[in-house]
């Protein structure tokens, strides 16, 4: 999901900030929804087609997010 440069990290479940997870996927340790691959990657590029990004914007993260993106971020190596 496009994240807002502000945005901070997701809490671990000691109270940290997690650098690996974003405060709206992970809370407490834990993942906040859960989803199949599949439903998070729709999830998320839905998010985005109705984002407010410029054209410009979208053509480029349209180009990077791909399934083969995703697979490679943490929540989903195997």
């Amino acid at each position: 999901m496009p994240i807002d440069k502000n945005t901070l990290g997701g809490k671990n479940a000691d109270g940290t900030i997690s650098t690996k997870y974003c405060e709206n996927c992970y809370q407490d340790g834990a993942f906040v929804q859960d989803l199949s691959f599949d439903e998070m990657y729709t999830y998320n590029y839905e998010k985005f087609l109705a984002s407010d990004m410029n054209k410009i914007e979208k053509f480029f993260v349209k180009y990077m997010y791909t399934k083969k993106f995703m697979r490679g971020l943490d929540r989903w190596k195997h």
